[in-house]
């Protein structure tokens, strides 16, 4: 165990057993990772696997605030997955519970047809007065990142575009190896931001937080409906490293669509009253969290961009689609 204190009973029984911390509340989330639809496995290491398979459901957790708590998984192995590749799997996985005090308790397996399935269930507690919702946020609130966007799609358009690391069309001064290295591990293996979001739920200065998973345009619009409101986002303030730049400019990759619409960068994405604007950035900031204000909650609904000459446009609040045909 990664954490002894609160379990009772572990792998071995019909059900796990365990207690939350007196005078919290319950989280519980649960994510499913598909074969070649969420991960090419001759593209990702099984050990990194294992670290973004929990990492997903890690960041639910720090996306309400919460502490993340005990975990139980569930495999459909195909018969050309090897043991060496599940040990490896595994290893990664528990490297990651150990960053963040996760105990696996048990879990389930059965054979798949043909594609690797993985389920993981993932308990947390938070005070109920600091549990932070989608549906909080009001118009005048400041919308705020807490970390840089889009590297992680670069990353995915390196796998999904199987670019090399040199080629006569690139420019001179383009490194490759060491942008491709951030860009890719940007994707294949994101860092849960509990930390910040138990800064931001203890501030009690936001007004609603979510992961940004589906991009920063879908999430935002999960805000936007369940509060009711509209939102107009500055383009000149969306952060996103040098090396995203350098990448979209070099590859003439659309950096708008990857920056605000295809996600997996699992930073957090909130809102907050103005008068909040100081106390959060300190906060956050003086624990070494990053802090970026990116736009305004505005009465009305739907997002629009303001662009660096002062026009503004729709933004369509779309991520990846699992049913779109």
């Amino acid at each position: 165990l990664m954490r002894p204190q609160g379990v009772i009973k572990a792998i071995d029984d019909d059900c796990c057993v365990f207690t939350i911390p007196q005078n919290m509340v319950n989280l519980l989330t649960t994510d499913m990772l598909v074969e070649d639809v969420h991960f090419l496995r001759d593209a990702i290491p099984p050990f990194t696997l294992g670290r973004k398979s929990m990492a997903v459901n890690i960041s639910d957790i720090a996306a309400m605030g919460g502490v993340p708590g005990e975990a139980v998984i569930s495999l459909a192995i195909p018969q050309t997955v090897e043991i060496d590749y599940l040990d490896k799997f595994y290893e990664g996985m528990r490297s990651i519970c150990g960053e963040f005090k996760v105990n696996v308790l048990g879990g389930d397996t059965t054979s798949s047809p043909q594609r690797l399935v993985i389920n993981i269930a993932l308990t947390g507690w938070a005070a109920q007065d600091e549990v932070l919702y989608r549906s909080g946020a009001r118009p005048g609130d400041v919308i705020f990142l807490t970390g840089y966007v889009g590297s992680s799609a670069a990353g995915l358009d390196i796998v999904l575009s199987r670019r090399e690391f040199a080629g006569p069309e690139l420019s001179p001064e383009f490194s490759p190896e060491s942008w491709f290295g951030e860009l890719l591990s940007a994707h294949f293996d994101p860092c849960p931001q509990v930390k910040e979001g138990r800064i931001i739920a203890g501030s009690k200065a936001a007004h609603s937080l979510i992961d940004v998973s589906d991009g920063v345009a879908s999430d935002l619009g999960h805000i936007c409906r369940q509060s009711g409101v509209g939102a107009i986002l500055e383009e000149n303030a969306i952060p996103v490293t040098e090396t995203f730049r350098r990448y979209c400019s070099e590859f003439q990759v659309d950096s708008e669509n990857l920056s605000l619409h295809v996600g997996e960068d699992y930073v957090l994405l909130g809102t907050h009253p103005e008068e909040s604007s100081a106390k959060l950035k300190t906060s956050l900031e003086s624990e070494g969290c990053k802090y970026f204000p990116i736009g305004k909650v505005v009465e009305g609904s739907g997002i629009k961009l303001k662009l660096p000459d002062g026009s503004v446009r729709p933004v369509e609040a779309r991520g990846y689609d699992h049913f779109r045909k």
